[in-house]
């Protein structure tokens, strides 16, 4: 089939929607919802639409698609539904964390403190909430008082270090880092809070760290991706192409790397290699905007303007607020 209809005829097919409730009711559904990894879920929600747990482990698939929105949605849900259950309650907080939504995030953190006050793990997350937040000396108020009682306990020494990071004082966060990989010599994310902190002061002393956190877990490419950033942030083009390779060697999922690599290839007019690369992302991420919106690049230097707008199109379809994609479609339109 021609990549045109590959790509754009699904969508004539595919219920765009809010929220996947609706499904019983024959309104649209979004795309992202009839994803074949996803769509049981929504077919099983469509039949038992009160069912928290169904919500939650939809949450989980829509997680992985790395798709935040419909992934608090469904906890949302979840939460609403089950409003006892601390664990549905705990995923929520810890996406809106990431999210930045503090605000939110503290909202449920202290209907999980109520339950149990003297609870680390809660305490923690109130300080990474407030971090979120950027309000990092509330954040490190915590995690001081945490530290008097718990001096070697690695979650609190991250927790410190990601403080000091963000207050901008990088020799106490790698400090910080330091203590933690002297007590924890094993702890994955805090060997990464080292190896980032070294790469974002573009010390090649991160390069080590990666290469360790890849001998201690050989299936994760993050570490060889995250090579491939530090060299292309130092202008080592050559090798940041290598470590991307590498990084689909050991994922052959890896989206992120494929995007990567094919704006590389687009920036040095490989247009063809990019294409490429972009195509592999749009087959093992079929809900990722991004990956359309590279599509419509390749096609606009194609000078094919009616296939460039449809990928643009069905970009905005997986991310409405893909602004690139706006910005892009605005072009094509004005012309």
């Amino acid at each position: 089939m021609n990549n045109k209809f590959f790509f754009i005829i699904p969508l004539f097919f595919l219920m765009a929607c809010d929220h996947p409730e609706q499904v019983a009711n024959n309104t649209e559904v979004h795309p992202a919802l009839l994803n074949p990894v996803v769509r049981p879920y929504t077919e099983a929600i469509a039949e038992d639409t009160a069912n928290a747990s169904l919500y939650y482990q939809r949450a989980g698939m829509l997680n992985k698609l790395e798709l935040p929105e419909l992934t608090q949605k469904d906890l949302e849900t979840a939460v609403r539904l089950d409003p006892k259950n601390t664990e549905f309650r705990t995923a929520l907080a810890t996406l809106l964390i990431e999210r930045k939504l503090s605000g939110q995030a503290l909202t449920h953190i202290r209907i999980l403190k109520e339950q149990a006050p003297a609870d680390t793990n809660y305490i923690l997350m109130e300080s990474e909430a407030y971090l979120a937040g950027g309000k990092t000396k509330e954040a490190d108020r915590i995690i001081q008082q945490l530290l008097a009682t718990k001096p070697k306990n690695p979650y609190i020494l991250l927790n410190a270090s990601k403080i000091k990071a963000a207050e901008q004082d990088t020799p106490a966060a790698i400090s910080y880092a330091k203590t933690l990989a002297a007590v924890a010599p094993e702890f994955y994310d805090g060997l990464y809070q080292l190896a980032d902190l070294y790469s974002a002061a573009k010390q090649k002393e991160a390069l080590t760290w990666y290469e360790r956190l890849f001998q201690l877990d050989t299936l994760n490419a993050n570490p060889y991706f995250d090579m491939a950033k530090y060299y292309q942030s130092v202008g080592d083009i050559k090798l940041a192409k290598q470590y991307f390779v590498k990084a689909v060697w050991v994922d052959k999922d890896f989206e992120k790397a494929y995007l990567d690599y094919g704006k590389i290839l687009l920036a040095e007019d490989s247009i063809d290699k990019a294409d490429r690369q972009f195509q592999i992302a749009t087959e093992v991420a079929p809900a990722n905007a991004e990956a359309y919106y590279s599509k419509g690049l390749i096609y606009i230097r194609k000078g094919n303007k009616e296939l460039a707008r449809n990928f643009f199109e069905q970009a905005l379809i997986f991310n409405s607020n893909h602004e690139p994609a706006k910005a892009e479609l605005a072009k094509l339109k004005a012309k």
